[in-house]
């Protein structure tokens, strides 16, 4: 016949092991969502290297267009000069090609600085897109490698889960309520008593209270250091093979 402390040493044996399994997993989760971050980020560098450009390249298309127009404008202009009757019109025309001239010019140059420009950006770009390439290399890595751990682990976890739960289901409220409340100061909420101690905080059992834990399983004895609740050491292996096999 089991008593409430066996079912409680034995929740605390399946715990360790539930605890033993996320640290497995670790900071595999916090890494992927800070890997996922640096992803997202430099995609969207990505993107606005691209997005500019393009915006280059637009203006580069066009202005070889303009430019090609300024020139006929400018050289229909000149064939006028010699059709012209007097200086006002001549005048006229000069100032208009001019003015005809220096947009020219001044789109050429535009021209010749946006060929710098993208020069440069194909650069960043290309730096951008092999640090996006690591980015998305670590990501693919990290998520294989917690779908791998987790796959492994999903079927232990469910079993002890489900013994976990069938297990509960036989301890006292009063007693679960005292073994969760515990664990939140103490992971291990219920602990062996090892050579004539308190195996959490290692505080010395006196001989009486140690015959009184072996002796009296229907009772729940806890240490009068830290709290926590105490079970005869030598049930250890037992409860192991149990709680895991």
């Amino acid at each position: 016949m089991k008593h409430q402390i066996d079912y409680l040493a034995l929740i605390a044996v399946i715990d360790r092991r539930l605890d033993e399994l996320h640290e497995e997993i670790g900071e595999l989760p916090e890494q992927l969502r800070r890997a996922r971050q640096v992803l997202e980020h430099r995609q969207a560098l990505v993107e606005e290297t691209r997005g500019i450009i393009a915006e280059i390249r637009s203006f580069r298309s066009q202005a070889h267009v303009t430019i090609q127009e300024l020139r006929d404008r400018e050289q229909r202009l000149s064939e006028q000069q010699f059709r012209v009757r007097n200086n006002r019109e001549f005048d006229a025309l000069t100032r208009e090609i001019q003015t005809v001239r220096a947009e020219r010019e001044r789109v050429e140059q535009e021209l010749r600085n946006s060929a710098l420009k993208l020069e440069n950006l194909e650069a960043i770009l290309q730096r951008q897109e092999e640090e996006l390439e690591q980015a998305q290399q670590e990501v693919a890595e990290l998520e294989h490698a917690l779908e791998l751990l987790s796959s492994n682990q999903s079927e232990d976890v469910m079993r002890l889960q489900e013994w976990r739960q069938r297990v509960v289901e036989r301890i006292r409220p009063e007693l679960l309520a005292e073994y969760e409340r515990i664990r939140t100061f103490h992971r291990d909420a219920v602990v062996p008593v090892r050579r004539e101690s308190c195996s959490g905080c290692y505080s010395r059992i006196t001989p009486q209270r140690l015959v009184e834990i072996r002796m009296h399983r229907d009772r729940v004895f806890r240490c009068e250091n830290c709290g926590r609740i105490l079970y005869p050491g030598e049930q250890l292996p037992e409860l192991e093979a149990e709680a895991l096999t």
